[in-house]
């Protein structure tokens, strides 16, 4: 595929690309300490323990990959231009090498990043929505068919010839294919996700239940602009690498840090309530009778719903009810 570079070589692309990527893993240390002091600070109470436990893996488990990424792209860049500083030339030669140990490191650091995202953008809808297999299987078989291409993918790489780029047909093949899956799960999932939590907001107007006194909008507006940001990322990286352009280097080192950017700063907001990212586990509204709302509100115990990673409490609802008897008496001669 021809490579539409302009005037910008490789070595400066790497450079600028370095640079990107070490601004947004500032950011991401920054939110991966707050939520992670958020979430073990909620390990106190036992509501929702299982579920804080869970995104605080995920939390540490990306951030884990966007060090292994940095950390090679460092690598990288001091092998370039200190091992080969010799002539541009070489410099440019060894950047363009994909079957590098260095390369085949970051590109399943990337990869694995993206499906550990995917994963948990599933395990969401899947909460969200109840387990419903008809909503479920679809994304499900998609981040499948992304692990199937990651294999490949990373096969492809290490096989490749030493002078090969990145535009490449045979390696072109595997990476539109993987980008263009995960852009399909998380924009896909995202609108889901944000539908149910709305379908529900209006489910909870209907029944006039407050959460923590709060709206439900906020919490769609959230998954939302998340699932916006990462899909905008994904849609110029495939842009960029299809017009074959080098500055997709740039957009794809640095989609290895925004993934765990918008995944810690959603548990921030939330946890902040700036946010409430509040829908049944169930997966539907949840109703009391008179009599139980009765007995409640007279012990001042809340019920409580677990939400898509948190845990919020409804408040007691007090009914009157109007009760009107008609007598009827026969009346004898």
């Amino acid at each position: 595929m021809p490579k539409n570079t302009g005037s910008v070589s490789l070595s400066e692309i790497t450079l600028a690309s370095i640079f990107a990527e070490s601004l947004l893993y500032g950011i991401f240390i920054s939110l991966f300490i707050s939520s992670s002091t958020i979430l073990i600070g909620k390990f106190r109470g036992s509501t929702g323990r299982i579920i804080h436990q869970k995104l605080l893996f995920v939390s540490t488990l990306m951030f884990i990959l966007g060090s292994i990424h940095v950390s090679a792209d460092l690598r990288r860049v001091f092998e370039a231009f200190i091992k080969h500083r010799d002539s541009e030339t070489d410099i440019e030669k060894y950047l363009a090498q994909v079957n590098t140990t260095v390369y085949l490191v970051k590109t399943f650091a990337v990869a694995f990043q993206t499906l550990v995202g995917d994963a948990f953008v599933l395990y969401r809808l899947s909460l969200v929505w109840s387990g419903d297999k008809r909503v479920v299987y679809p994304i499900a078989t998609c981040l499948i068919a992304s692990i199937g291409v990651v294999i490949g993918g990373l096969r492809a790489f290490f096989m490749a010839s030493p002078n090969d780029p990145t535009f490449e047909k045979e390696l072109q093949q595997w990476i539109v294919s993987f980008f263009s899956l995960t852009l399909f799960t998380n924009f896909v999932s995202t609108l889901l996700i944000a539908s149910r939590i709305w379908w529900t907001r209006y489910q909870v107007r209907r029944i006039q239940i407050e959460i923590n006194g709060r709206s439900l909008s906020p919490a769609a507006m959230v998954i939302v602009e998340s699932g916006a940001i990462y899909s905008i990322c994904l849609i110029i990286l495939l842009a960029l690498y299809l017009s074959g352009n080098y500055a997709q280097h740039i957009a794809c080192d640095s989609v290895a840090q925004i993934t765990g950017v918008v995944f810690s700063h959603v548990i921030v907001r939330v946890a902040l309530g700036i946010s409430s990212d509040a829908v049944t586990t169930s997966g539907s509204i949840m109703t009391t009778s008179p009599r139980d709302v009765e007995g409640r509100a007279g012990n001042n115990s809340h019920r409580q719903v677990a939400t898509d990673g948190m845990i919020y409490a409804l408040k007691p609802l007090n009914i009157e009810v109007t009760t009107v008897t008609d007598m009827h008496t026969d009346s004898r001669d």
